[in-house]
C-alpha cells in the first residue's frame, strides 16, 4: 500500500509542478505581451483559468492523501487512542463519501452536459476542463482508502512516525 501512495504523490507532485511551471510560463508570457508588445494574448486568460481549475482539484487530491486540508484540530489534538482513531476514520469516510457524491457523480453530470460546449477562446470541449472534477474524486477516493488502511494499522497518516507513539497514548 504504501508503493501506491509514493507512486500517487510521485505523479501528483510531477503532474502539478509542470502544471505550475506552465502557468508561469502563460502568465509572464501575458504580461509581457500586454505591456511590452502592446498587444495582449487572448488565450492565456483561459489557459490560466483552466490550468489553475485542474491544479487546484489535483492539489485538494494530493492535501487530502496527506491529511494537510484544511481542518479544525481542537477536537483531534486533544484525542488520544481509540478515540481519536474513531474520529480520524470518521473523517476519512466523510471525505470518501463527499468525493463519491459531489466530485465524481455530480462532476461526471457536469462533464456530460459541458460536453457539447466549447470554451470561448481556445474551442476545447468544456468536458475536459470539468472532468477535473471527477478525476480529483477518484483519486481523494483512493488516497482515503489508503488512510483508512493505515488507521487500521495504527497509522495517521498526517502525523510524523516519532509522534504517533506520543499521540496514540503509547
Amino acid at each position: 500500500m504504501q508503493s501506491l501512495r509514493r507512486a500517487l504523490d510521485l505523479f501528483l507532485g510531477s503532474v502539478g509542478s509542470l502544471l505550475l511551471s506552465g502557468l508561469v510560463a502563460v502568465l509572464v508570457w501575458q504580461v509581457f505581451s500586454r505591456y511590452a508588445l502592446n498587444a495582449p494574448s487572448t488565450s492565456s486568460e483561459e489557459i490560466l483559468r483552466y490550468g489553475v481549475i485542474w491544479m487546484s482539484m489535483l492539489g485538494a487530491a494530493y492535501a487530502s492523501g496527506r491529511g494537510s486540508h484544511m481542518s479544525v484540530d481542537l477536537l483531534r489534538d486533544r484525542l488520544r487512542g481509540r478515540a481519536r482513531i474513531w474520529l480520524e476514520a470518521g473523517v476519512t469516510v466523510v471525505f470518501i463519501l463527499f468525493a463519491v457524491a459531489v466530485l465524481i457523480v455530480g462532476g461526471m453530470r457536469g462533464v456530460s452536459i459541458s460536453a457539447q460546449q466549447t470554451s470561448a477562446v481556445l474551442q476545447i470541449p468544456m468536458s475536459w476542463v470539468y472532468a477535473a472534477l471527477p478525476v480529483s474524486g477518484v483519486l481523494i477516493v483512493i488516497y482515503n482508502l489508503l488512510n483508512l488502511y493505515d488507521l487500521t494499522r495504527g497509522r495517521l497518516h498526517h502525523e510524523p512516525a516519532e509522534a504517533q507513539s506520543a499521540l496514540m497514548g503509547e
